[in-house]
């Protein structure tokens, strides 16, 4: 993207070429350093910032990151002395390689393989055996380039304290791509070399996967690739001792060994897939300070990996990650070149699905229509594995069951019931005679010991077991439910066991702690009473199913089909701890998704009518949010019809079609936060209908969302409607005086304050608004410490009410080791006092890892 005239050129070229740049200096780090330092560029203590940094890598990113705050002067500094740095003997682009009938043979092999492990798709209902080819099931995936909140995370736009960059820099693209275009490099930029592909569970992260190992290997696309390696993190959770990345490579590709070095010194031609980060137990702690740069050394698989998604292992070679959103927070994203969300299928590629899995168009179209008629199966539908649920339980009813499902639990209920009766019928012929007992008892054992294995491999993080563990060899439903391969480990060949996909494994997880006659917080691990909130944040689908297999409708399902005494005492604690944290959290404003998805499980007007909050603060924020999100979202909303006194969605991605569906929701907001997000015309134009409907909406948060003056003045038009918006944040964006003169005269009734730091206005042309309007309305800077103090007091209620997961994302947006130094009394109090509560949080907290960043933060903070 062109940056506007008002970008400075040498810093502009230090973002532009941030990638190449350290690919050039990492050889050169301690030399440019020092001479940075002779030349004052750096001082002392920012080479102690830079120090801290793990590999040479991290280090050159952390010179550009402190070069961001110096100006242009420094920057242009920093140009001259690189350029007197003679080039590292470095490995030449696509050479050293002899292209031999040999490894043309290895590729040629290689790609055979691929092709065989890749072109059969299984089916979460197919039997043993049973095979259905790729491209024939396969539909197009709407997959959309950007991720506006974690592009602002990489700049680190949001550290509290320094000069910021401009978000006009580098607007994400909100685009649909093709696989085939991962890949590419828009004109005039630097290669891409790092992706992350995030979505929601069942979205076809996995799937896209396989599509890439598909299309290479039938020489369709990415053949820039001579190799691609893949690596799925359900895999590497078997490893416990110390590995090299060879050993890793090695463990499914045991072809390549003889030409292992070869490959890995050509790794521009390399491209390594890492799929599923948030199944892998420890993607907690892949922030460590510890860094490889050689293909043999040794350590822990979580530090290999860092290494690798760094780019300090293999520099040259291509890395595209899959995860969860959830897991997101704790990849190291500063070296992600791409970010991009799978949104799932559009409503004809729903269609299209449906024609390909019943291979009857009449078929097809009669399920679809059902399909159609019902709201939440056509929203589940757009997650491709949902999708694939739903087909199953039409395919074996025919139809829906009188009672059509109202909820994901409801969906996966019957899909569990459809299962049973397809896979059992032939094999345990007397589970067709429900009148016995015998039979229900036997099912109930069978899926309970599924359960506990579900559970007790959820609980510590874990997707892959050994035959040995609970006997499952044995299990009849074996088959019907897990997925069975062999690795060979030293001396013999090991069965491994799976889910056939995790949010299955997570259902039964659920099944068993609601049915099983223990109670919750025995199942859940916990040595405490059990509360939602206490969960981590990798079991928010887990307790979802939870909540929906404790509703009176599905406890009733499950009692009638399978036999399951219906667990009413487990259903009251569980309802009574949810209204209480509900109502919590409503009236505390923290984090509060989850919650409203275990409400919207349960389906119960009774249930919100024992609510009712005193006041609804409603806190969404620093999460992707999901069309099912926002159905739990307005489900809440419907029934609790009373004012919202605050809706965050910072750092939500949202897009125009969801906030057209929450507009009727914020004409009852008294404060709204959309910061964090891509805001175009078309959305600022649905914000701006809000104001003008709106009488009580008083505080608007726009910070970060990359909006200029016409947005702004479409926005200042909207205000002089209604006249009841006192407050307007839009620091970080790229307003200009212009567009802040036309506030003035809205300025000091009704706007009392408007907040544009780190916006295209300097301090003087501060003063020059301020002289147009009595009080001093527009802060440009930090010297109003009154202002400052109400904001530091928002910012450490947020803390307070946060779990330690989302307390450290928050901690990104106020901390930075090189920062801090801001002199006002107010900053100087914000600090000590976060301090203190972070301190607190260490010596509560059980997880390493957390402790760890935690701790991080502490020594940020202390001088």
């Amino acid at each position: 993207m062109m940056l506007p005239a008002t970008a400075e050129p040498c810093l502009r070229t230090l973002r532009e070429f941030r990638v190449s740049l350290v690919d050039k200096l990492e050889g050169h780090i301690d030399s440019l350093v020092d001479q940075l330092i002779a030349k004052n560029v750096l001082t002392r203590d920012d080479r102690e910032e830079i120090q801290y940094e793990k590999g040479p890598r991290g280090k050159v990113r952390k010179v550009l990151d402190i070069l961001e705050c110096k100006g242009e002067e420094d920057a242009r500094i920093f140009i001259s002395v690189t350029k007197d740095l003679r080039e590292p003997n470095v490995k030449a682009v696509n050479q050293g390689v002899k292209q031999t009938t040999e490894y043309q043979k290895l590729i040629a092999k290689h790609k055979s393989i691929l092709k065989r492990r890749s072109e059969s798709m299984l089916y979460y209902n197919t039997r043993h055996g049973e095979k259905v080819h790729f491209s024939e099931h396969y539909v197009n995936l709407l997959i959309v380039k950007g991720h506006h909140s974690l592009e602002l995370k990489r700049n680190e736009l949001l550290t509290f304290g320094q000069q910021r960059i401009s978000l006009q820099q580098r607007a994400t693209e909100q685009r649909l791509i093709k696989p085939a275009q991962l890949f590419s490099s828009e004109a005039g930029t630097h290669p891409t070399k790092k992706i992350l592909v995030t979505g929601v569970a069942g979205i076809g992260k996995t799937i896209l996967v396989q599509k890439i190992l598909y299309d290479f290997s039938n020489c369709r696309e990415h053949q820039s690739f001579d190799f691609i390696i893949h690596l799925t993190f359900r895999d590497l959770n078997l490893i416990s001792k110390p590995v090299s990345l060879r050993e890793l490579i090695l463990r499914k590709n045991g072809h390549l060994a003889k030409h292992l070095d070869t490959i890995t010194e050509n790794d521009t031609k390399l491209l390594i897939i890492l799929d599923g980060f948030d199944e892998f137990k420890h993607y907690k702690g892949c922030d460590m300070d510890v860094s490889f740069t050689e293909l043999d050394e040794e350590g822990e698989v979580v530090e290999v990996l860092s290494s690798l998604m760094l780019g300090e292992l293999l520099p040259g070679a291509s890395v595209l990650v899959t995860s969860r959103p959830m897991a997101v927070s704790h990849i190291p994203v500063g070296s992600i070149d791409r970010f991009v969300v799978i949104t799932g299928f559009s409503t004809i590629e729903i269609c299209d699905f449906f024609q390909r899995f019943y291979q009857d168009k009449v078929l097809a179209s009669k399920m679809f229509d059902i399909v159609v008629a019902n709201e939440l199966m056509l929203t589940l539908c757009y997650i491709p594995a949902f999708c694939q649920i739903v087909c199953s339980i039409l395919k074996e009813n025919n139809c829906l069951s009188t009672a059509s499902p109202r909820t994901m639990t409801d969906i996966y209920v019957q899909y569990l019931l459809a299962l049973i009766k397809s896979h059992t019928k032939n094999r345990v012929e007397y589970l067709k005679d429900s009148s016995s007992t015998e039979p229900q008892e036997h099912l109930q054992k069978v899926l309970l010991k599924l359960g506990r294995i579900a559970n007790q491999k959820l609980m510590n993080q874990e997707t892959l077991f050994y035959g040995n563990d609970d006997d499952i060899s044995n299990c009849t439903l074996v088959s019907t439910f897990l997925d069975k391969t062999s690795v060979q480990e030293p001396g013999c060949t090991e069965d491994v066991y799976s889910f056939t996909h995790l949010t299955i494994q997570e259902f039964f997880a659920a099944l068993y702690s609601t049915m099983e006659d223990v109670c919750l917080s025995e199942t859940l691990a916990s040595d405490t009473e059990y509360s939602i909130e206490s969960l981590p944040g990798n079991l928010d689908l887990f307790t979802r199913f939870l909540s929906g297999l404790l509703s009176e409708r599905n406890q009733a399902l499950l009692s009638r089909h399978i036999g399951f005494r219906p667990q009413e005492d487990k259903m009251q604690s569980f309802r009574t701890r949810l209204v209480a944290d509900t109502r919590a959290l409503c009236e505390n404003g923290a984090y509060i998704l989850t919650h409203l998805h275990c409400l919207f499980e349960q389906q119960d007007v009774l249930l919100m009518q024992e609510l009712q909050p005193q006041c609804l603060r409603i806190n969404l924020s620093d999460v992707t949010l999901s069309t099912m999100d926002y159905n739990a979202v307005k489900y809440f909303l419907n029934e609790i019809q009373l004012t919202v006194s605050e809706m965050d969605l910072t750092g939500t991605n949202i897009t125009v079609e969801a906030l057209r569906e929450l507009q009727p929701y914020f004409l009852r907001c008294e404060k709204l936060w959309l910061g964090e997000n891509s805001l175009d015309m078309e959305a600022i134009k649905l914000i701006a209908d809000v104001l003008e409907s709106s009488d009580i909406l008083k505080e608007l948060g726009l910070g970060w969302t990359n909006i200029g003056d016409e947005e702004l003045f479409l926005l200042t038009n909207a205000i002089k409607v209604k006249q009841s918006l006192t407050e307007l944040w839009l620091e970080g964006n790229r307003i200009s005086l212009a567009g802040l003169s036309s506030l003035s005269a809205l300025t000091p009734s009704p706007l009392k304050k408007v907040v544009v730091i780190w916006n295209n206005v300097n301090i003087d042309e501060g003063e020059q608004l301020n002289s147009l309007c009595p009080g001093r309305c527009f802060t440009v800077s930090f010297t109003d410490d009154r202002m400052w103090e109400d904001w530091a007091k928002w910012v450490l209620q947020r803390c307070e009410v946060s779990r330690n997961e989302k307390l450290v994302t928050f901690l990104h947006k106020v901390c930075d080791r090189s920062v801090c130094s801001l002199e006002g009394s107010w900053a100087k109090t914000f600090y000590v006092d976060l301090t203190h509560l972070i301190r607190t949080r260490i010596e509560q907290c059980l997880e390493e890892d957390l402790v760890r960043k935690l701790k991080k933060f502490e020594t940020i903070l202390t001088p």
